[in-house]
């Protein structure tokens, strides 16, 4: 799911688009054919061909036609298991999903940082807003760079497959499954932070506060702070079959007379589609994090091939080649470097396609108020005004 974005075999064959708008082509194939579509833990074709078996039961469907119309972004399936067990506990396809996704979400929850966090989720595109679910399709984003998708797999109640165009959005509507969502970026924001706290680049005032970054979380300490009142992005660059944006930003600054980086990664789970303003009073700086009165912010969208331990060392290894030839250097000029540093540790995709990289503002000043204020890209546009919360 995504727009401006942060971390992180294509399907090649030719076809003609047609049907509902100009975007599907109906073909007959096996059901037996469930194969490539594989990442790293899950068999997608696989779950998505066992969801749609339990989706012939009209309790089970009408239930999660409910979750899904309710979706903010998607609903984990866990949750549509736990929700709808009464109706299918008895299924063997309901098995194998709640087997699925209870390995996957132990995998995700435990101690130690996990290689590789999947967690199965569903969400539905309906920009029709049609409520007549008797023809819905059943898909998952293809792996692989999302430049090089020439076509998109999705599947009829009866298991027959069906052709989409990845660029433009079907009319028809269309429940999608995937792995590399809004419930995994959740685990690994928090995987994320406990590095770069264990790599001495970040305090533990997100142990405290469990993320919890609503302006009335501080209530109890005394902080001066900067909030962000609106935020819109010019263009989330998203194929609609990857759906929302999973945005993050990464806060960073100049923590001690020694010019040691303090660096955040902060989730931004509202932030889903661009031209659309939201407003989500969210805390991004924390000024008694600094040694001075000045932070940068940059926003990325996760990357579904980036490996999250494997971006957070490089953004840890690239910042920490500047330290020890800056000490002496004016902390502003620091400042600067540390933002490039963060770029420049992503991966050379990015650079390539433009598609995880967001935004990025330099050089936010404690006590300032930002109105319409663009990035240095002009993708991003924010409101921000200093936030003082009161001890009781």
């Amino acid at each position: 799911m995504k727009t401006p974005r942060i971390l992180l075999g294509a399907l090649l064959a030719s076809m003609l688009f047609v049907g509902c708008n100009n975007s599907e082509e109906l073909v007959t194939g096996p059901e037996s054919l469930i194969e490539e579509q594989t990442s790293d833990l899950v068999n997608k074709k696989e779950v998505t061909f066992q969801f749609i078996d339990l989706m012939k039961n009209q309790s089970f469907k009408e239930k999660t036609l409910e979750l899904l119309n309710n979706q903010q972004p998607s609903v984990a399936m866990s949750k549509i298991l736990e929700q709808t067990s009464e109706f299918v506990s008895h299924d063997e396809s309901y098995k194998k999903l709640m087997s699925k996704t209870t390995t996957l979400e132990g995998k995700a929850s435990k101690e130690a940082a996990p290689e590789k966090i999947e967690i199965i989720e569903v969400w539905m595109h309906n920009g029709e807003r049609i409520e007549d679910f008797s023809n819905v399709l059943f898909s998952f984003a293809p792996e692989g760079d999302e430049e090089t998708w020439k076509r998109v797999e999705a599947y009829t109640i009866d298991k027959e497959v069906v052709y989409l165009d990845p660029k433009e959005a079907p009319s028809q509507t269309v429940i999608v499954l995937e792995t590399d969502g809004f419930e995994t970026l959740k685990r690994e924001v928090t995987y994320m932070n406990k590095y770069l706290q264990e790599s001495g680049v970040q305090n533990n005032r997100f142990l405290k506060s469990s993320l919890d970054l609503s302006a009335k979380s501080a209530r109890n300490a005394g902080l001066e702070t900067t909030k962000l009142d609106k935020i819109s992005l010019n263009d989330d660059e998203e194929p609609w079959i990857s759906g929302a944006a999973e945005v993050y930003a990464i806060t960073s600054g100049i923590k001690d007379d020694k010019n040691n980086p303090e660096i955040k990664v902060i989730p931004m789970y509202y932030l889903d589609h661009d031209d659309t303003d939201y407003y989500p009073n969210q805390i991004l700086l924390f000024w008694d994090d600094y040694q001075y009165q000045a932070a940068n912010i940059q926003l990325f969208e996760k990357d579904d091939n980036t490996n999250y331990k494997d971006l957070v060392s490089a953004i840890v290894n690239g910042v920490f080649q500047i330290i020890g030839t800056v000490s002496t250097q004016p902390w502003v000029s620091v400042l600067g470097q540390v933002a490039g540093a963060i770029i420049q540790a992503m991966p050379d995709s990015w650079y390539a396609n433009n598609d995880d990289y967001v935004d990025s503002f330099y050089t936010i000043e404690k006590n300032k108020s930002y109105y319409n204020y663009y990035g240095a890209r002009r993708n991003a546009k924010i409101n921000l005004s200093p936030f003082y919360v009161a001890p009781n």
